[in-house]
């Protein structure tokens, strides 16, 4: 059956029906997290370009990133360039199809390197392996820095492999494909620099298992392939800066230290990871491993379990296999080493997962062509085939949120809810936006309404879109009543997990969730028409105690699950000398949420104040426990 199969037939028309699917689902997914600075960092790139390098505002810090100008430039200039030359209603739109094509082409280089190592075959089930990863599908529509860095990179991976296995047959198509792949990486992000090590492994793994039976190391051949690999690189090298203006002022120097910096560069962001809320500067060694284990398809990580059946395999060559293997995972393990600082899953290491799933079809192919009854072969292609419905399946009722996969072995996004983060790029706020604006007719109203969101930068874009009368305000969700909006939307990066967990977040006055399966991705709210804990959060700021308690006493009556107020509450209450009240208040937050560090704050405060040092104490070693939980590595 499989030998009458024309695969390169099937595989041309799966490309073709994947591009047309992914360029026309770019334009439902959100703008992301860094994408505001991105476009920003590109205008300024495109403005050094048309001054001629008069203009170097590209060069100094700006936003809320301030070493953009160590990354690349060349993805933003691109984006910037487009939507200078097409002036279209939302330029965003633009920036999200151009990283659809990024992601679609590395389906293209995933197809070709499997074709390289196995066959049509291979590079059919490549294709639909990636395609239906849902965190692969979602980030290759909005993340403009790591898809478009993978591609580079795994150009790269592809070009080195064909350059030496053509040995002592070098063409320069070849090294041109090198010398491209090591300039698109470079000029994203300065790792690029690391495909001409890798180069030098594909030499290494060429000679250990093959070359050095004939030649030598100081042959004329081998000479040849140096040179035109030292060729490959340096021509990469100079291609990388050609977009990037910060290199472009000290081409020797400041590429290195670039790199030095961004190795060194630490920041120490709140997550949620394993039922736990770590820093992104001390998170535990299995941090990539455990993300990519729940994030990735099952039988895609089936395939990659089986993968090492490859080295005993006859029908590949060890160098090419242990080159692939190399790519795969020497980034992983180094960044374990070097305890590097991570933060949203394992996007900072996009670039491994294209490999990884390579090395997975490859596996699955080589396996069933060792099965030898026909009916063998319809299981196996039959367990392939669920294998990958299921995540079809989940992508299409949860679209266009596939960032928040999460597989069978999590129980889903349900499962993992609470205990890892979700929607971490703000993609769901799109959604919520939109929906709000449909609901409640903003898109034609004349009042200036008030918008609150811990999100501001892309909400702020939707309304000048939208409707420009509309002002939208940064609110912190446990700061919400403390300003005045009208509506707000909210996001779950940075909540604590016992508010996930236990159901307490969407708050009561939300009209509209955005979720994947039951797991809330945003909540659109609306303002209590009294404002009661808005109006006393004004009077606690006037030390107004008393009408503070009676209209956070109010509010609570209201809405007793409302766990931002209870802090003030017991503020207030304290300050008129209630102090049960004030502890009862307390209690019952630190119920909900028993590991906000403000609560425990507050109560310290009021036993210090009533000189209890019994329960003071107490309450700082579980504080002083929670933080030190919080700051430290989870073994």
């Amino acid at each position: 059956m499989f030998n009458k199969i024309n695969f390169k037939t099937l595989t041309l028309i799966s490309l073709a029906i994947m591009m047309v699917a992914m360029l026309w689902a770019s334009k439902d997914f959100g703008i992301t997290g860094d994408e505001i600075t991105q476009n920003t960092y590109g205008e300024k790139v495109y403005s050094y370009y048309a001054t001629g390098g008069k203009d170097k505002s590209c060069l100094e810090a700006f936003g809320r990133i301030s070493n953009a100008f160590y990354y690349g430039g060349f993805y933003d200039l691109l984006c910037v360039t487009v939507n200078t030359i097409l002036k279209p209603a939302d330029p965003f739109n633009v920036r999200h199809f151009i990283n659809a094509i990024f992601g679609f082409f590395i389906i293209v280089f995933g197809v070709r390197y499997a074709r390289f190592l196995r066959g049509w075959d291979a590079a059919f089930l490549v294709a639909w392996f990636m395609f239906l990863s849902p965190r692969f599908f979602g980030e290759s529509m909005n993340n403009p820095k790591d898809v478009p860095y993978a591609l580079g990179m795994l150009m790269g991976a592809y070009y080195i492999s064909r350059l030496v296995a053509a040995f002592p047959k070098i063409t320069w198509k070849n090294v041109a494909g090198v010398a491209v792949a090591i300039g698109l990486a470079i000029s994203i992000r300065v790792g690029g620099l690391l495909l001409i090590p890798f180069l030098a492994m594909a030499v290494f793994f060429q000679y250990v298992f093959t070359w050095r039976k004939e030649y030598k190391i100081g042959s004329p051949e081998i000479k040849k392939l140096v040179l035109y690999c030292v060729i490959a690189s340096v021509v990469g090298y100079a291609i990388g800066l050609v977009f990037w203006p910060y290199a472009l002022q000290d081409p020797l120097s400041n590429p290195f230290t670039a790199l030095h910096e961004m190795t060194q560069f630490s920041t120490s962001i709140g997550m949620l990871f394993n039922d736990n809320k770590i820093l992104s500067d001390n998170v535990p060694w299995y941090y990539i491993p455990k993300w990519l284990s729940i994030t990735t398809p099952v039988i895609i990580l089936a395939g990659i379990v089986l993968s090492p059946y490859l080295f005993v395999s006859k029908e590949y060559k060890p160098a090419q296999i242990s080159f692939l293997f190399f790519v795969a995972l020497f980034p992983l393990f180094y960044v374990i080493y070097k305890k590097s600082p991570l933060y949203d899953g394992w996007r900072h290491l996009f670039f491994i997962y294209p490999p990884l799933v390579i090395m997975s079809g490859l596996a699955f192919i080589t396996l069933i062509g060792k099965v030898k009854n026909q009916y063998g072969k319809y299981a196996f292609a039959a367990v392939i085939f669920i294998g990958l419905a299921l995540p079809a399946k989940w992508c299409l009722a949860n679209y266009p949120n596939e960032i928040v996969y999460f597989n069978e072995l999590e129980g889903g996004v349900n499962g993992a809810y609470g205990y890892y983060e979700t929607d971490y790029y703000m993609n769901s706020l799109k959604q919520g936006t939109y929906k709000l604006a449909e609901m409640k007719g903003l898109f034609t109203t004349k009042d200036s309404l008030q918008i609150a969101t811990n999100a501001a930068e892309p909400v702020v874009e939707y309304f000048k879109r939208i409707n420009p009368r509309i002002s939208v305000i940064y609110v912190r969700y446990p700061q919400r009543y403390e300003r005045k909006w009208d509506y707000a939307l909210f996001y779950t990066r940075f909540m604590d997990k016992e508010l996930l967990q236990n159901g307490f977040f969407p708050p009561a006055n939300c009209i509209y969730t955005v979720k994947a399966d039951n797991a809330p991705l945003c909540a659109v709210l609306k303002a209590d028409p009294e404002m009661l804990a808005s109006k006393a959060s004004q009077f606690l700021k006037a030390n107004n105690f008393d009408s503070a308690i009676v209209y956070y006493g109010q509010h609570l009556k209201q809405d007793p699950n409302d766990e931002s107020s209870y802090d003030n509450y017991a503020i207030a209450l304290a300050s008129k000398s209630r102090i049960p009240e004030a502890i009862a208040a307390l209690q019952k937050k630190l119920k909900m949420d028993s590991e906000d560090l403000s609560s425990y704050q507050v109560l310290i405060n009021i036993y210090r104040a009533i000189g209890d040092k019994q329960h003071e104490q107490e309450a700082a070693s579980t504080a002083q426990a929670i933080q030190e939980k919080q700051q430290g590595p989870v073994e």
